[in-house]
């Protein structure tokens, strides 16, 4: 039988995305997903999680959204103090890695210490798989030892990696998402579906882009229709944790 992850990233976004995934997971197929450490509704979120124990939690780890953790960085953040939204091979180059080793500790050291038993790790906007990154995840996954989402640009020897299937984003959602790429999905033993369920609140109105996408996303994967439709095709839905 073919297992199927499918995470919704950016939890601790804000409370709408919070509760949109929550929601995703309680009323569909939504089997994990991944905190954003430095963003504003990371407190909420953890409330939640406590509230809904079934939903495994990851980090979602960034340098290029919001504001950094940690206070001493220099070349990781613009002139605002904020991330560069934009995250380049030819931008890492220019960058300091040490800072962003030590800054993605303490976005895991922040949700290990908030009481998540972290289940994987994954970044925003597939920053962890460039490849001018290499350094830096290497180093990461030599101390949490967690399992980590693929896509790399490189070759990771590395026996945790879960493979990705990114498709599910922008004009490829739709209600017949899972008909089309059912052989795709069955091609793999175990595989992770990135997706972005979410309400929409002020904050997330007002800082990207990605917006109504995400409510059709959570109509999408909260359907009965596409839940019958993958255990008539025998598709396990599962999490990092039972991998």
């Amino acid at each position: 039988m073919t297992k199927l992850i499918i995470n919704a990233d950016d939890f601790g976004y804000s409370e709408a995305v919070n509760y949109g995934i929550i929601s995703a997971h309680n009323n569909g197929i939504v089997s994990s997903t991944t905190m954003m450490a430095n963003m504003p509704g990371v407190e909420h979120g953890v409330k939640l999680l406590k509230e809904n124990p079934s939903l495994s939690c990851g980090v979602h780890l960034t340098i290029s959204c919001y504001k950094p953790l940690l206070q001493d960085l220099k070349s990781i953040i613009d002139e605002n103090s904020n991330f560069y939204r934009g995250i380049t091979n030819q931008l890492l180059e220019k960058m300091d890695l040490d800072e962003v080793y030590r800054e993605f500790c303490a976005q895991i050291e922040k949700v290990k210490n908030c009481g998540i038993n972290i289940c994987h790790l994954d970044s925003h906007h597939h920053v962890h798989t460039l490849e001018g990154l290499k350094p830096v995840i290497e180093k990461i996954l030599d101390k949490y030892n967690l399992p980590i989402r693929g896509g790399f640009e490189y070759k990771m020897d590395y026996k945790k990696v879960v493979r990705l299937i990114d498709t599910f984003y922008k004009e490829n959602v739709g209600e017949d998402y899972f008909i089309n790429n059912i052989d795709n999905i069955k091609s793999y033993d175990i595989s992770d579906i990135m997706c972005h369920p979410a309400f929409l609140d002020d904050f997330i109105l007002n800082s990207t882009s990605y917006t109504t996408y995400r409510t059709k996303e959570h109509k999408i994967l909260t359907s009965n229709e596409v839940k019958q439709f993958l255990e008539e095709n025998n598709i396990d839905i599962t999490n990092y944790r039972h991998i």
